[in-house]
């Protein structure tokens, strides 16, 4: 709504109003649900269940690491053709 030109766009909105009918309760289907569930516990962590699971988490020393301090928390992606 704010930022599809010119901007600003009110919620009776005829583009407004499209675009929540096509995109409310989907996704596109390259993504991964990462963030379905909730109170979750990961198998093997000492830690408590996560409220959500929308980033990375990581634990080292038994201490959960802030996944949100790039300081203390780097990850890299990477990926590979697997042919049949």
């Amino acid at each position: 709504m704010l930022e599809e030109p010119p901007g600003n766009r009110k919620s009776g909105d005829v583009m407004v109003q499209r675009a929540r009918l096509r995109m409310f309760g989907s996704w596109e289907m390259n993504w991964i649900g990462y963030n379905f569930a909730h109170d979750i516990a990961l198998p093997g962590s000492s830690g408590k269940p996560l409220a959500f699971f929308m980033y990375p988490q990581a634990e080292t020393g038994g201490r959960r690491v802030n996944s949100l301090d790039p300081e203390s928390f780097w990850y890299q992606i990477t990926s590979k053709e697997i042919v049949a």
